[in-house]
């Protein structure tokens, strides 16, 4: 009898502590997520490093924090500022927003203004469009002659919408900048202001190059001989007059890029070359002026004469997916003249992606950013700042828009990212890298419980990318249940 009340009671013990398991609060639970990234934090490459994490979930629009660690010490953040300057640019231009380039005549010349495009003739979008890069400038061609126009004279570019400082002089390193990722940025650009190019080996056996686009604005010297394949493009600082040099075997199989110098008056010159073979006649040079400047001095009022639009949409796919820093810089740049009504400057363009930040009720003290997508080592960002505006973004009517911006593990910057791990469906998300910082922010879908993660690493050894992506899937797994 009395084995049989034991055993009786011991049952009961067992189903009451099950229902308090089953009811105990979320707080109490993230003791068990506290364990697992406990035990990642004692990670030897982490040794000497900063470490900042913030895992939030979505409740009614707002990030309730699940797991934090140091969540508002502002690090590095490497291409995860683009985040702050894209969902700044997705709240301000909307949805559908666009970004124009448009062409004007002006008695017997052409004025192109720059409405600050990135894109305008982007390899990667004229390629799914089926479009060569120059397609955009080739069609207006074809509606000039359309309309009888076939002769003119000067082409006048007006860039003005933002300065003519195309570098940031807080990014790092120096030398002459040829790399894409640190391409000149202007209220006019072309072709991600680089020019693609290809050694070739001609039948005669000397040397040549085929660049994309081609006009005389980007002269090449060759300077390179025959022997193993290392060859490289460079040019001097404050000019287009390009110098192949090394060693060519072979003609190239694929293009390498380079940077142009001066993107409004490079995107000029390749408008002009493009109505020259397509039977435009202009008989004078490419400038540089304002609309309003070339109009006083032709006595003649501005026609508009064709526009080209890129949708804000394919411009922070190529930001947040890809990492294109033109992309974001651009957008900070467009941000700060729109608030200011003066030429669009890292300086006010930042100052109105901080003003935004403080609408959301970031503090000042967790965002510091000098350029707008995280290239400088000067930018800082608490990660608790990051997971703000992704839940801001989560809780907007047309927030999948911006969402669907970020990569898919498996794509774009993500695509070696949590392979093998059944998350990866659940994972839109933004990484970056710059030296000495290596940092992931954005948001699991789960099916019935949403949540936002930046973790955030400085100073560490090696490449901490897949400790990264544990702290991620001990997130999923906590939030899923199975760390008991």
């Amino acid at each position: 009898m009395y084995q049989k009340r034991f055993s009786c009671k011991a049952v009961l013990g067992v189903m009451l502590f099950a229902a308090m398991l089953m009811a105990m609060p979320v707080t109490a639970r993230a003791e068990t997520l506290a364990g697992r990234i406990a035990g990642l934090l004692t990670n030897p490459q982490l040794r000497g490093g900063q470490v900042a994490i913030n895992l939030a979930e979505l409740r009614n629009g707002r990030a309730v924090a699940v797991y934090s660690y140091n969540p508002d010490l502002p690090l590095m953040p490497g291409s995860c500022g683009k985040l702050l300057t894209t969902s700044d640019a997705f709240d301000h231009l909307g949805p559908h927003g666009t970004i124009q380039t448009r062409l004007y005549r002006v008695g017997d010349n052409l004025v192109i203004v720059g409405g600050g495009d990135p894109a305008l003739g982007d390899p990667v979008l004229c390629q799914q469009a089926g479009w060569k890069v120059t397609t955009a400038f080739d069609n207006w061609a074809q509606h000039l002659k359309a309309m009888g126009d076939k002769t003119f004279h000067n082409i006048y570019v007006d860039d003005y919408i933002f300065n003519h400082h195309f570098h940031d002089p807080l990014w790092p390193g120096g030398g002459q900048r040829l790399d894409w990722y640190e391409a000149s940025v202007g209220g006019l650009n072309f072709a991600m202001n680089c020019v693609q190019w290809v050694p070739v080996v001609n039948g005669n056996g000397s040397i040549g190059v085929s660049l994309t686009p081609n006009t005389p604005y980007t002269p090449v010297t060759i300077a390179a001989k025959r022997g193993p394949q290392s060859v490289w493009l460079w040019r001097s600082r404050g000019n287009n007059h390009f110098f192949m040099h090394g060693t060519v075997r072979q003609t190239g199989q694929y293009p390498m890029q380079v940077t142009i110098h001066d993107p409004g008056l490079y995107t000029g010159n390749v408008l002009r070359q493009s109505l020259i073979n397509q039977g435009i006649s202009i008989s004078g040079q490419v400038l540089r002026a304002p609309l309003s400047v070339v109009a006083t001095r032709e006595h003649a009022q501005p026609e508009l004469l064709a526009t080209y639009e890129t949708p804000l949409t394919a411009i922070l796919h190529r930001a947040n997916t890809d990492s294109i820093n033109l992309m974001a810089e651009c957008l900070c740049k467009l941000l700060g003249h729109d608030a200011t009504g003066q030429s669009g400057s890292w300086h006010n363009g930042d100052r109105a992606i901080k003003a935004y930040l403080g609408t959301l009720g970031i503090p000042d003290s967790w965002v510091t950013m000098v350029d707008g997508s995280g290239l400088s080592h000067h930018d800082h960002v608490a990660p608790a700042a990051f997971t703000t505006v992704l839940a801001h973004i989560a809780s907007e009517p047309d927030g999948s828009v911006f969402i669907h911006s970020l990569a898919r593990p498996g794509h774009g910057t993500l695509i070696y990212r949590l392979r093998g791990s059944g998350i990866r469906r659940f994972i839109r998300a933004k990484d970056g890298h710059v030296t000495g910082a290596s940092t992931i922010s954005g948001y699991m879908f789960l099916p019935h419980r949403h949540f936002v993660f930046s973790i955030m690493v400085n100073h560490y050894r090696g490449n901490v990318n897949g400790w990264e992506d544990q702290v991620i899937i001990a997130l999923y797994q906590w939030a899923v249940g199975r760390l008991q």
